[in-house]
């Protein structure tokens, strides 16, 4: 007589996961109101491995109390550092007529009144006031004050704009305004910069006209500075991106009461003069006599002008 054995299960998921729960059960004590066997489920039954998807942000992290992010530490100091060191402010959307009493003017009242050391305005190719001036102070503090103090006030009817620069800021701006334009503008920028407020700029006179001829009508009216050797440092940037080798040292010409400036345009019909004034109050003296007057053709030897040249007269600070 043959004996018949049970049947022999093959592993399954299902036998598998019937096995496991009933180990499961069995190392537990007995608890007096035993809770139903789960039933199974595939997804989590699965012999291979699975991995979670969830996000680490979602997960939560705990960081030590001295973790410290470097990007965002060297971001901060790079701003102190710079905080630190602006000492300039940068006025935009001038008035063509302002002057430094108007800037100075701005802080009136202010603790910056008296801490304004240096004004320098930003000139165009015809050296006209390009509505741009940079003001310098001592002290950072009173550079943010006066640039908190004047962006968004009204000038001459115009809304200025005041931003804190560097010292490297100030000399890119620079370099970026002047570079480009040839290097006899070196001389007449710098006598802007020793002689500011004392410089007239007589504009739109026939190329013809020489400097001694136009001395000679003007020293009989106003005093003018003698003809004498001008040295002076070299601190303007044309021709900088020309010649970046001859930047800096020292000027060393001979100079008259009037000094003619290079052509703007090679074709260009008209030129402009800088008249050196002794003091500020015959500056504005001949700029109150000479602008928007007609160029007069028996003054000054040149025949054929037909009123076509109008002067224009500005004082240069």
């Amino acid at each position: 007589m043959a004996f018949l054995r049970p049947p022999i299960l093959r592993p399954c998921r299902l036998t598998t996961s019937a096995f496991a729960s009933t180990s499961r059960l069995t190392l537990h004590s007995p608890s007096p109101n035993p809770s139903p066997i789960p039933s199974p489920n595939p997804s989590t039954t699965s012999t291979s491995a699975t991995f979670s998807t969830t996000p680490l942000a979602s997960v939560g992290q705990r960081l030590p109390a001295t973790f410290v992010d470097l990007k965002k530490a060297e971001k901060y100091r790079n701003y102190v550092r710079r905080l630190k060191c602006a000492k300039y402010v940068l006025v935009s959307n001038l008035p063509t007529t302002a002057t430094p009493t108007d800037l100075r003017s701005l802080a009136f009242g202010q603790k910056t009144f008296n801490d304004v050391s240096r004004i320098e305005y930003i000139y165009t190719r015809s050296l006209s006031p390009s509505s741009k001036a940079i003001v310098s102070f001592s002290s950072p503090i009173h550079s943010h004050d006066y640039e908190s103090h004047v962006h968004g006030r009204i000038l001459g009817g115009k809304q200025l704009s005041a931003s804190l620069y560097t010292p490297d800021d100030r000399v890119r701006l620079l370099q970026r305004t002047y570079a480009s334009w040839p290097q006899e503008y070196q001389l007449p920028l710098d006598l802007i910069e020793y002689e500011g407020g004392k410089l007239v700029l007589l504009n739109n006179i026939p190329q013809e006209t020489t400097e001694a001829r136009l001395e000679e009508r003007l020293a009989v009216r106003y005093d003018l500075k003698p003809q004498d050797r001008w040295r002076g440092k070299r601190e303007s940037y044309a021709g900088w991106e020309i010649d970046k080798k001859g930047y800096g040292g020292s000027h060393d010409a001979v100079l008259g009461g009037v000094f003619k400036l290079p052509k703007w345009h090679p074709d260009a019909t008209t030129t402009a003069f800088l008249v050196r004034c002794q003091t500020a109050v015959e500056a504005m003296r001949l700029v109150r006599r000479w602008h928007n007057t007609f160029f007069a053709p028996a003054t000054f030897d040149i025949q054929v002008t037909g009123g076509r040249f109008k002067l224009s007269a500005s004082v240069l600070y």
